[in-house]
C-alpha cells in the first residue's frame, strides 16, 4: 500500500473536534502505508453504556493508534483525577476520554490477537484529543503537569500535519512497531477492514488423491474472507436517510445488511430495527448473522452479548400465524386483520405467484390505512428485487424521521417481477415536485450537480459489482442465459450501453450499441476482469486445478426419468468422494408437476441409501436443510441459499413458461439465473434434450468462454426495459407533471394523462 486509506462510518460534521482532528491526520499520513477509520465497528460494553471508539489508525511503521476526540473547551474542563474529568457546563457532568481511549485500544488489539495471522504483529498507543484546547490554557490549569495526562493528550497546537507525524513517531519510538513483510501488512489490513463468516475446514483423510474436489472446498474453506473497500461501506455506514444498495448475486449483501444491522444495534441500543427478506428459510441464516457480529462487535469483560431480539426484529416480509412478519405486524399495529395466502387466493384464483400475492396484501393495506403508524428507527430489506412498491411506500411511512431504508436487490435475481422500480416509481413526489426519496447528487446555483452524497459524506447507493461467491464461468452464463445474449430469436433483456455494462463489472472488448450496429447485424464481446470476479479458483494460481474440474457441466437426457436416474447416481457418487449433504442441492426453474419430480427423485436417491429432504414440505417452512440430508428445492425457496455443488435439473423449463400461471420467458429465464447463481464452485445443468434451445446456448458459452459475443441490440428490440432506461423515462414524466397544470400524479404516483405519452 503506497498511499492512507481513509474510511468514516459515520456523518464527519462540520466545526466538530472528530473533523478537525480526521482532516489533520489524512493531511499528515495520506502518502504513507496507512488506514485510518472513523467510528469502527467495534463496541465496549460497560453496564448500560456502549461506546466505540472515535478514529483508529494503522500505520505500517508506528504500529496501532486509536483516538478520543473531545469538543469541549478549557473551561469545560473543571478538574482531571486520574481517569475521572470533572465537567462544566457540557452535556455530561463527567468524561472518561483516557479510559474509553485505552479500551478501544484493548478491544482492536483483541481482535489482532484472535486470528493467527495477525497475532503478536502490532505494537498499541492511545491518545486524547482535544482540538478547541490551546497548550497555554492547558498549562494555567495545571492539567500537563498530571501523571495521568502526560504525553497522552494531543492539543490545538498538535494539530498542524508536520506536528502530529511528530507526536506519532515519538510515541512509537517508546514502543515500537516490529517490521511487517507484505504478507502480513495485507492480512492485517484486511482484518481491520472486516471479514466474511468462515466454517471450520474439513480434514482431509490421509490418501486422498489429488484430484479430490474435496482438496477445492478444504482450500476454499481454510482462507480467510475479507471485505474489499466498498462492501466495507455498506456493512459499517448508517446514513441519516434513504440508501439503495444494487449487487450481483454473490457480492455479499445479506451479510453486509446483517454487519450494518449489528453496528446499528450496538450503537444504539435503544432503537427499533427490523431486518426484512422474502425467502423464509432464510430466517435461520439471518438471525445467526446478526448475532455472529453482534457479539464480535461488542465486547464484554466477561462472557459473550446477545442482541436485544426485542429491537433487533428479523422478519419475512409476510409473515404467517406460526412466526411473525413485517406485513403482518404492521397491519395488526394498524388495527387491520392481516390477510393470509387462502385469503388472497380467494379474492386472486388459486394460480396467483407468491409475489402477485404479495403485492396484493400490500397494496390492500396501502389503500385500508392512510394513517401508518411508525414503528421503527431503521429498516433493511433484503432480497428487495421481489417485494412491490407498495410495500417500499409502507416500510417507508413506518419509519421515524429520518427515514433510515436501507434496500439491497439484484435486478437478475427477481422470479416475480421483470423490473425493479427506481425511488421515483415507487415513492412518488412531495406537493412541491421533490421526490419523496430522491437519490441524486444536488443541484447547485452554477448548474453543477454534486455526488449523490448525504452531509458528511456517506454515498446514497451503492453498486456492488465484484462477485465472490460464483465463479466466473457460471456468473457469465448465468447473465448470457438470463438476458438471452445468444437466443436465436435475439436477446430479450439486458443493458445496452457500455456504462451499464462496467456497473454490472464487465469490459465491453469490440463492438457497440448503436442503432447503425444493430440494423448492420454487428456483434459485441464482452468479457470479465478478473477483479470483478475474485473466486480463487480462477486465479491462474490456484493450487488445485486437477481436483476442479469444469465449474459448469452440461448432461441432457431422452426424458426426465433418465436424467432423475442419472442425478441420483451421481450424487451417491458424490458422497462416496467425501461430499457431505449440505455440500449439495437440487433445484430447477419451475416446471408442470414440480411436486411429483421431486418426489421422484427423492425415492431414486432413497433407494440408494441416501436421505434427502425437500424444503418446505418435508421441513418447516423456515427450514432449508436437515443434518445428513440432501436438500431439494423449488428455485423460490433456494433463494438466497448456496452449495459447494448444485445440480440445477429440468433446465429445459428455463425456456418454458407456464401457461396457467401467466408466465413469460423471461420469467423462466430469471429463474435460471438463480439456479445457476446458488453455486459456489460446481453447477451440473440437466435436462430433456430436444425440449429447449438453452442447451446450445450454454455449450456456445462455455466454448467462447471467458468472452461472451453476441448480436448487438439497443432498448427498442428488447422485452424488458432495464433500471436505468426506466429512470429515464420517469424523470421524463416528472419534468412534464412538474409544468403541467392541475396534475395530481405526484400525490398517486400514477399519472393517466401522460400513459399515452411515454
Amino acid at each position: 500500500m503506497s498511499e492512507g486509506k481513509f474510511q468514516n462510518y459515520a456523518p464527519l460534521n462540520p466545526n466538530t473536534a472528530e473533523k478537525k482532528f480526521w482532516e489533520c491526520l489524512k493531511k499528515a499520513f495520506q502518502n504513507e502505508p496507512c488506514v485510518a477509520y472513523f467510528r469502527y465497528p467495534i463496541f465496549k460494553r460497560t453496564g448500560n453504556l456502549t461506546r466505540e471508539p472515535d478514529v483508529i489508525f494503522m500505520h505500517r511503521d508506528l504500529g496501532l493508534w486509536v483516538f478520543e476526540c473531545k469538543g469541549c473547551s478549557i473551561a469545560n474542563i473543571e478538574s482531571i483525577e486520574g481517569h475521572q474529568w470533572k465537567m462544566t457546563n457540557w452535556h455530561r457532568e463527567e468524561e472518561l476520554p483516557m479510559l474509553q481511549a485505552e479500551d478501544g485500544m484493548f478491544a482492536i488489539s483483541a481482535k489482532l490477537t484472535e486470528r493467527r495471522e495477525t497475532r503478536g504483529l502490532v505494537t498499541s498507543h492511545y491518545r486524547v484529543v482535544l482540538p478547541f484546547v490551546k497548550e497555554q490554557e492547558w498549562q494555567d490549569k495545571g492539567f500537563s503537569d498530571l501523571p495521568c495526562t502526560h504525553g497522552v493528550v494531543l492539543l490545538e497546537e498538535d494539530l498542524k500535519p508536520s506536528t502530529l507525524r511528530e507526536k506519532l513517531q515519538l510515541g512509537a519510538c517508546e514502543n515500537p512497531q516490529r517490521p511487517l513483510s507484505d504478507e502480513q501488512w495485507q492480512n492485517i489490513v484486511a482484518l481491520l477492514g472486516g471479514s466474511l463468516p468462515r466454517q471450520e475446514a474439513r480434514a482431509i483423510p490421509t490418501g486422498t488423491p489429488p484430484e479430490n474436489p474435496l482438496r477445492v472446498i478444504h482450500y476454499l474453506e481454510s482462507r480467510l474472507r475479507f471485505l474489499d473497500d466498498q462492501q466495507q461501506k455498506v456493512a459499517f455506514e448508517v446514513p441519516d436517510g434513504p440508501q439503495r444498495v444494487r449487487g450481483l448475486a454473490g457480492t455479499g449483501k445479506t451479510v453486509l445488511f446483517a454487519k450494518r444491522a449489528a453496528k446499528i444495534h450496538a450503537a444504539h441500543p435503544d432503537w427499533k430495527i427490523a431486518f426484512v427478506f422474502f425467502t423464509q428459510a432464510l430466517y435461520d441464516q439471518i438471525i445467526g448473522l446478526i448475532s455472529l457480529y453482534y457479539r464480535e462487535m461488542v465486547r464484554q469483560d466477561e462472557g459473550d452479548v446477545e442482541p436485544n431480539w426485542h429491537n433487533v426484529q428479523v422478519l419475512h416480509a409476510w409473515g404467517s400465524r406460526e412466526r411473525n412478519g413485517f406485513y403482518r405486524n404492521l397491519a395488526q399495529k394498524s388495527g387491520i386483520r392481516p390477510l393470509s395466502v387462502k385469503d388472497v387466493r380467494e379474492r386472486m384464483g388459486r394460480n396467483c405467484s407468491p409475489s402477485e400475492a404479495f403485492e396484493y396484501v400490500c397494496d390492500d393495506l396501502e389503500k385500508r390505512v392512510p394513517n401508518i403508524p411508525v414503528l421503527f428507527d431503521a429498516i433493511l430489506i433484503d432480497e428487495g428485487q421481489d417485494l412491490p412498491p407498495s410495500f417500499y411506500r409502507l416500510a417507508y411511512k413506518s419509519l421515524s424521521d429520518p427515514k433510515r431504508l436501507y434496500w439491497a436487490y439484484d435486478e437478475a435475481q427477481g422470479i416475480g417481477t421483470l423490473t425493479v422500480p427506481r425511488p421515483l416509481h415507487i415513492f412518488g413526489l412531495n406537493p412541491d415536485g421533490t421526490p419523496v426519496v430522491d437519490l441524486g447528487g444536488n443541484k447547485l446555483p452554477d448548474g453543477t450537480i454534486t455526488s449523490p452524497t448525504y452531509e458528511g459524506g456517506l454515498r446514497k447507493a451503492h453498486n456492488l459489482n465484484r462477485c465472490y461467491r460464483t465463479p466466473k464461468m457460471l456468473l457469465m452464463a448465468a447473465h448470457a442465459i438470463n438476458m438471452g445474449l445468444l437466443r436465436q430469436e435475439g436477446c430479450l433483456q439486458g443493458v445496452s450501453n457500455k456504462e451499464d455494462w462496467e456497473k454490472l463489472g464487465y469490459t465491453v472488448l469490440d463492438g457497440d450499441f448503436s442503432d447503425a450496429s444493430v440494423k448492420a447485424g454487428k456483434t459485441v464481446t464482452v468479457t470479465r476482469e478478473a477483479k470483478n470476479s475474485p473466486h480463487p479458483i480462477d486465479s491462474d494460481d490456484f493450487p488445485h486445478k486437477d481436483a476442479l474440474g469444469s465449474p459448469l457441466r452440461i448432461q441432457t437426457f431422452s426424458d426426465e426419468l433418465e436424467e432423475q436416474e442419472w442425478i441420483a447416481q451421481q450424487v451417491e457418487e458424490d458422497l462416496k468422494l467425501g461430499f457431505d449433504p449440505w455440500d449439495l442441492l437440487i433445484t430447477c426453474p419451475t416446471g408442470d408437476k414440480e411436486q411429483q419430480y421431486f418426489e421422484a427423485i427423492k425415492s431414486k436417491l432413497s433407494r440408494r441409501g441416501i436421505q434427502s429432504v425437500i424444503a418446505g414440505v418435508d421441513t418447516n417452512l423456515d427450514i432449508f436443510r436437515m443434518d445428513n440430508c440432501i436438500t431439494i428445492s423449488t428455485i423460490f425457496r433456494a433463494k438466497g441459499n448456496e452449495a459447494w455443488k448444485v445440480y440445477a435439473c429440468r433446465f429445459h423449463c428455463a425456456t418454458q413458461p407456464l401457461a396457467w400461471r401467466g408466465e413469460s420467458e423471461l420469467q423462466k429465464r430469471n429463474e435460471a439465473f438463480v439456479a445457476l447463481t446458488r453455486a459456489r464452485i460446481w453447477c451440473v445443468v440437466t435436462g430433456v434434450e430436444g425440449a429447449s434451445p438453452v442447451f446450445e446456448e450454454l455449450r456456445a458459452i462455455v466454448q467462447q468462454y471467458p468472452n461472451l459475443t453476441f448480436k448487438a441490440f439497443n432498448q427498442s428490440s428488447l422485452k424488458r426495459i432495464n433500471d436505468e432506461d426506466l429512470n429515464s423515462k420517469l424523470e421524463t414524466r416528472i419534468n412534464i407533471c412538474l409544468f403541467a397544470t392541475n396534475c395530481k400524479c405526484n400525490i398517486t404516483n400514477h399519472c393517466t394523462r401522460l400513459e399515452a405519452i411515454l
